[in-house]
């Protein structure tokens, strides 16, 4: 259980740095009009809710059994199957892979701290 653990914290981390480079280069990760005030406004209004929700994915398995943190982590999960979802719309399969991963680690995690 500890190994599925740690992998969760390792995806939630990886989406705090995707989500902060997203926000500090939105270019780096998307091609079309990244350069635009809206992309910038967009990418940071996305980290501003994606690196909390991270942290929390990532820290609340440690701490804490029951309910509420289960459903923490189902929203984790919700949340990465809706970025997989948006990937698979603009065919972009590493959005696609990793989004997939982590809502079946993050899921995963719930069902084993419930």
């Amino acid at each position: 259980m500890i190994i599925l653990f740690v992998l969760n914290a390792i995806l939630a981390a990886g989406g705090v740095f995707f989500a902060i480079l997203a926000a500090l280069r939105p270019s780096v990760l998307v091609t079309e009009g990244a350069d635009s005030v809206g992309i910038l406004f967009y990418a940071r209004m996305y980290a501003a809710k994606a690196v909390p929700l991270c942290v929390l994915a990532a820290v609340i398995p440690f701490l804490a059994t029951g309910v509420v943190p289960g459903l923490c982590l189902l929203g984790a999960a919700l949340s990465q199957a809706m970025d997989a979802t948006i990937g698979l719309g603009r065919r972009n399969l590493r959005q696609v892979i990793g989004g997939t991963i982590a809502t079946v680690v993050h899921a995963l995690v719930a069902i084993q701290i419930w």
